[in-house]
């Protein structure tokens, strides 16, 4: 499925002031690329809500914003899903889920908001259909930054964090929706009046880095707690920065991880030999199991056969009957299992192993050496 295929969300955060919802949806409309979400969904406080119903349902603002796009030649049918339920607007719980928040004034207060963001932007980007676009404008500036950390834990590459910019002498204009919007505004310095569709709206797109896809295992593995797994990816890409080195000698079929001896069988050796080599060529990881053939490892095992000595470990490889679905997960369980046992730790071994979801040495060129 494209881009342009998916079901796009738009997710909004709102403070006390409706506008910034209405605005950005105006200047995605009218961006040189245009995107209309599919579906709006607001994420606010008790007293932002309240705001939300009153100035864009009861105030008929929503109303009077899609006959404008329909105005401009905007298609928006079947688009723009939003309305005054729950559905639609959010509201923060606190720490407990006994109450709606009227306001984020305690550190426990944040933390229970970063809950909630995990909890409804997880339930989307799980969905290969559904792309995110994240509004970040309204709100404090704590809630954006939360906001803005949780879209890099969990955002993906398609999805994008944006922000608005509006002229500053329309910041104050509490009747002002967006470009061309009805209603009398006057300019506080001069007293002379405004007309909304002089105004500049500039969308703002906020670079993130998606770090789902350098800490997959601990996004699938993490029981959702924003906190812990903010730790454990920190603990993580501390620690990444540790150096390791591998070294295989094919002579003596001798594995050395940062100088640290590794006692590898045959077939363990000519496996690892495999994903070593392919680090060497800058090969990416492969797709699954299956497509190492029994073909391929007994050519890499000729290749470095030593034709004189029958103790050698080419020899002694894939004495067996190769079954490729089964042996590598077996052979590199074991490997695994031995690093632990001489004191590297998960995530050094992770990097080290190849493993479901990511079946590659996850090392650099210039940390791995194949010699005789």
């Amino acid at each position: 499925m494209t881009a342009e295929q998916k079901h796009v969300v738009l997710l909004s955060l709102v403070g006390t002031a409706p506008a910034v919802l209405t605005e950005t949806v105006w200047a995605l409309a009218h961006d040189s690329e245009p995107v209309i979400p599919n579906r709006i969904i607001a994420m606010t406080t008790a007293t932002g809500a309240a705001r939300l119903r009153e100035k864009l349902f009861d105030g008929g603002h929503w109303e009077q914003l899609q006959a404008d796009l329909k105005a401009d030649g905007i298609e928006i049918v079947g688009k723009l899903r939003f309305g005054p339920i729950s559905e639609s607007i959010r509201v923060f719980p606190d720490a407990s889920r006994s109450r709606e928040l009227d306001d984020i004034r305690s550190a426990e207060d944040n933390e229970a908001v970063a809950e909630f963001f995990m909890e409804i932007i997880r339930s989307f980007v799980e969905n290969d259909s559904i792309r995110l676009i994240v509004s970040i404008a309204g709100g404090r500036k704590t809630t954006s930054a939360l906001l803005y950390s949780v879209m890099s834990l969990l955002g993906r590459a398609e999805d994008q964090i944006q922000h608005i910019l509006v002229d500053d002498q329309w910041v104050l204009q509490p009747d002002f929706m967006y470009p061309g919007c009805k209603g009398q505004f006057i300019d506080r310095d001069s007293g002379n009046s405004l007309c909304s569709k002089d105004v500049n709206l500039q969308l703002v797109d906020v670079p993130f880095v998606p770090l789902r896809y350098l800490f997959e295992r601990d996004l699938q593995h993490s029981a959702g707690s924003f906190v812990a797994l903010i730790n454990q990816v920190r603990n993580r890409s501390i620690n990444v920065s540790e150096d390791l080195a591998i070294q295989l000698g094919t002579l003596a079929g001798r594995l050395l991880i940062s100088g640290q001896e590794i006692a590898l069988s045959a077939n363990e050796f000519l496996l690892y030999l495999y994903f070593a080599r392919r680090v060497c060529e800058g090969r990416g990881p492969i797709a699954s199991y299956g497509v190492i053939t029994e073909d391929e490892l007994s050519d890499l095992a000729e290749e470095f056969k030593v034709s004189d000595n029958f103790n050698h470990w080419s020899h002694n490889a894939l004495s067996n009957t190769f079954d490729s679905n089964e042996d590598p997960r077996k052979w590199l369980s074991s490997i695994r299992g031995k690093l632990r046992k001489a004191g590297f730790e998960g995530y050094q071994v992770d990097r080290l192993v190849p493993r479901a979801g990511h079946i590659a040495i996850e090392l650099p060129q210039e940390s791995v050496s194949i010699e005789a």
